[in-house]
């Protein structure tokens, strides 16, 4: 091999060497999000028997029977229609009503056994097991409120755009069908930036979460009525105080 030959030689070695090492400096310089690899799908949750997780069980206003959660309830509006599972809700039954584009009136029902949760951006809802035995599996008092109080927490958190505000309108335990719950109302103040950047009409949205205990967990309740249905508020009351344990 000649001289030329030689140096081409080494030339390239270096060549190669120096582009491997700009190419691990860059890689280290990335943001994270940039260089770490794609998050796996969740999983679908397991039904009762270990296999997918169940079908929506189909439900029609004006009388709602959610067995799965073991709850019974009143539509506030007849021509709420049933949709998907709401993950941003947590409701295993969810009956909608649009209100304006994008915005709606939502009513329904789950529990900690039907909704996956923490929320992820991978998030099923499904049937997880069958429900327990009466006995000591029922919810405590404590552990109905708490429940209730992450809820809505969650739900503020995940259901209402960015950065919305929340005020506790009314909060205590609640008789429903000769069992003690817990009540929670919330409203909920919609982002300025928010709603300019949807052209959202709505401003204010009031909350309704309800817990009580049953063979199935803390079975929960929840009730969202934005301001443009301002008028089915002072109904709101009613509709809840149709909710009862299956």
């Amino acid at each position: 091999m000649g001289i030329a030959a030689v140096v081409l030689v080494v030339v390239l070695v270096v060549a190669l060497v120096n582009g491997r090492r700009n190419r691990d400096t860059a890689d280290r310089l990335l943001p994270e999000s940039l260089t770490a690899r794609p998050t796996p799908t969740a999983p679908a949750v397991p039904g009762p028997t270990g296999g997918r997780a169940e079908p929506l069980p189909e439900v029609s206003c004006p009388e709602i029977r959610d067995e799965q959660s073991r709850l019974g309830y009143r539509c506030i509006d007849d021509n709420l229609r049933q949709d998907d599972s709401d993950t941003l809700l947590g409701l295993r039954i969810s009956l909608n009503s649009e209100v304006e584009t994008g915005w709606v009136l939502s009513e329904g029902s789950g529990n900690p056994r039907s909704v996956v949760s923490p929320p992820s951006d991978n998030v099923v809802v499904g049937w997880r097991q069958s429900p327990q035995p009466l006995g000591p599996g029922v919810p405590t008092a404590a552990q109905v409120r708490d429940e209730v109080r992450r809820r809505t927490s969650l739900a503020v958190q995940r259901g209402y755009g960015d950065f919305p505000s929340g005020r506790t309108m009314s909060e205590g335990a609640l008789v429903l069908g000769g069992v003690t719950g817990y009540q929670l109302v919330t409203e909920i103040t919609i982002n300025p930036d928010y709603r300019a950047r949807r052209n959202l009409a709505t401003r204010t949205e009031r909350l309704w979460v309800v817990g009580l205990p049953t063979t199935a967990g803390v079975s929960i309740f929840m009730l969202s009525i934005p301001d443009r249905r301002a008028d089915l508020w002072p109904k709101a009351a009613a509709t809840v105080a149709t909710v009862h344990v299956l």
